[in-house]
């Protein structure tokens, strides 16, 4: 019994500190802490910027020296899986004339160069933003290449400008969706739950036991008085 109830204390310690245990699909994606892109594959003008705890891996454009800035990495994804994309970022824009043409752009590629768009956005003013995107199976299940790469990209129009933008990302994650399935807490309770009503029916059993020995012991005291 004691074994028992062990057993399940440990599945239910697992199931409890599982969820945190879900990492990111992502590797070097907590630009703030690592202030590091070499995870990343990069082109164009990409940098890193800040303090450990406060970094951010930054693409910049302009029409005189980069006109395009990418950071991008390879995925691993299953078949049949939903997936969602956490991401902190900031744009900000240097406005030298009226010619807003810079844009930032939050997509999947593969190599058949087959292109899903998740985010889009022009550079206009100074703004933060924390989104969450949903990457849905049933978009890509018509594709037939299935290598996919997360892409961050930067671009400056064709219209001859002298406006600066940038984009720092601070944070991004990629994780799967949980299916349908209880919650891991959930779960444990009800293990829990097992464990108690196991441990209560043994102490009944026990209780059960000792008073049938007791009535038995106290039922022969009686015959042998009345004897």
């Amino acid at each position: 019994m004691k074994k028992t109830i062990k057993h399940i204390a440990l599945a239910t310690s697992i199931l409890l500190t599982s969820n945190q245990a879900m990492a990111t699909l992502l590797t070097g994606g907590d630009f703030s802490n690592t202030c590091n892109v070499s995870a990343w594959d990069q082109f164009g003008n990409v940098s890193v910027s800040g303090t450990p705890g406060n970094c951010a891996a930054t693409l910049s454009v302009n029409d005189t020296v980069d006109f395009e800035a990418e950071l991008s990495q390879g995925l691993s994804l299953v078949s049949g899986t939903d997936y969602l994309l956490n991401i902190n970022f900031s744009v900000d824009t240097t406005l030298i004339d009226s010619t807003f043409d810079d844009e930032f752009s939050i997509s999947l590629f593969n190599q058949d160069f087959d292109y899903v768009e998740l985010f889009s956005m022009p550079i206009v003013s100074m703004q933060s933003f924390t989104e969450s995107l949903a990457i849905q199976a049933s978009e890509l299940s018509s594709y037939v290449n299935q290598d996919w790469s997360l892409s961050f990209y930067m671009f400056d129009g064709f219209a001859v400008d002298d406006n600066q933008s940038s984009v720092s990302i601070s944070f991004t994650a990629l994780e799967e969706v949980a299916t349908d399935v209880p919650e891991p807490s959930t779960l444990a309770f009800l293990l829990l739950g097992c464990a108690g009503v196991l441990s209560r029916k043994k102490i009944s059993q026990a209780f059960s036991s000792k008073s049938l020995q007791t009535r038995s012991l106290n039922a022969q005291t009686t015959v042998e008085i009345s004897q």
